[in-house]
C-alpha cells in the first residue's frame, strides 16, 4: 500500500486531505504513475519526467495529455504546502468522466551511504513487464519480487527473458561496464528510466561508449562492473549479481559516471 506522508496534496490542482487523496486513489484503475525527486523543495528533472509520463498515458492508449505549465505549477504548490526537504513526490493519472491528476508525497527510501561505497547484492528472476515502455502499476508483480527480495536479503531483483536475456531492474535500469563501454538492454525492451536517460546523455557527451543490445546471462561473469539506476538510486554500483562478483564500487568508468550524474542533479537543484 502507498504511504503518503503530505497532509495536504492536490487532484487537478486542488488541495485535498490525505483522507480524501486515499479515497481518490481507491477510483484509479489506469495505475499510471511517475515518481519525481525532490531535492531541497527543487523538484529533480521535472521535464523528464513529464515526458515520460505523457508517453505513458499515449502508450496505454488514452487520447488525453497533460500540460507542462500546469503539471510544473501543481507540483510547486504541493512542495509549497508541505514542509518536507527531500522526498519523492507521485504522480498519478486516470479518467473518470475527465482526466484526474493526482500529486502526493510518499515515504521514500535512499540507499545508504556505505551502499554507494560498497555496492548492493542484486538476484535475477525469470520475469517481464507487460508493457515494458509504460510506467504503470502491476500488483501480482510487485507483491512477488518484494518476497523474493526479502527471502533473498536482496536490494533489487533483474529481470530475465524467456529468452535468457536481461532486461532491467523490478524497479531500475541496469547497466553493464567492459572498459570504457557502457551496455544496456534496447530501449524496446525497458522502462525508459529518466535517470537512465541522464546517464547515457551524459556518457555520450563525455567519451563513455554507450552500446545497446541484447545481454545474455551467460556473458554476465564477462563484465568488469555493474550499475542500477532509478529516481531514487542515481547511479549505485552492484557488488555481486547471483553469485558474480564484480568491483563495481572502485571500477573508474562507473566512478566517473556517478559523478557526472551528481554533477548534473547539483545543477537542478542550484536553478
Amino acid at each position: 500500500m502507498i504511504n503518503i506522508v503530505s497532509e495536504k496534496n492536490i487532484c487537478n490542482g486542488k488541495i485535498v486531505s490525505k483522507k480524501s487523496m486515499y479515497d481518490l486513489l481507491e477510483e484509479d484503475n489506469a495505475k499510471i504513475y511517475e515518481v519525481i525527486r525532490v531535492i531541497k523543495r527543487k523538484p529533480i528533472f521535472l521535464k523528464e519526467h513529464f515526458d515520460r509520463m505523457n508517453k505513458s498515458i499515449e502508450l496505454t492508449g488514452l487520447d488525453e495529455k497533460m500540460n507542462y505549465g500546469e503539471f510544473k505549477n501543481h507540483i510547486n504548490i504541493l512542495i509549497g504546502e508541505n514542509d518536507l526537504e527531500n522526498c519523492n513526490v507521485r504522480v498519478s493519472f486516470y479518467i473518470k468522466e475527465k482526466p484526474i491528476i493526482l500529486m502526493y508525497f510518499i515515504e521514500s527510501h535512499y540507499p545508504s551511504e556505505e551502499k554507494f561505497k560498497e555496492g548492493i547484492y542484486v538476484v535475477t528472476v525469470k520475469k517481464h513487464r507487460k508493457n515494458p515502455n509504460v510506467k504503470q502499476f502491476e500488483s501480482n508483480f510487485r507483491d512477488s519480487i518484494d518476497k523474493l527480495l526479502y527471502e533473498k536479503n536482496a536490494f533489487e531483483a533483474i529481470l530475465v527473458n524467456d529468452d535468457d536475456t536481461i532486461s532491467e531492474g523490478s524497479k531500475s535500469n541496469v547497466f553493464f561496464v567492459k572498459g570504457n563501454t557502457l551496455i544496456t538492454s534496447l530501449d524496446s525492451a525497458v522502462l525508459l528510466g529518466v535517470t537512465r536517460g541522464k546517464v547515457i546523455e551524459l556518457c555520450e557527451n563525455n567519451g563513455i561508449k554507450v552500446e545497446k543490445r541484447n545481454i545474455l546471462y551467460n556473458e554476465l561473469k564477462s563484465f568488469d562492473g555493474a550499475f542500477i539506476t532509478g529516481t531514487s538510486n542515481n547511479v549505485l554500483p552492484i557488488k555481486m549479481l547471483d553469485d558474480i562478483k564484480y568491483n563495481s564500487s572502485e571500477n573508474k568508468t562507473v566512478v566517473k559516471i556517478s559523478e557526472l550524474y551528481l554533477g548534473e542533479m547539483a545543477k537542478e537543484i542550484v536553478e
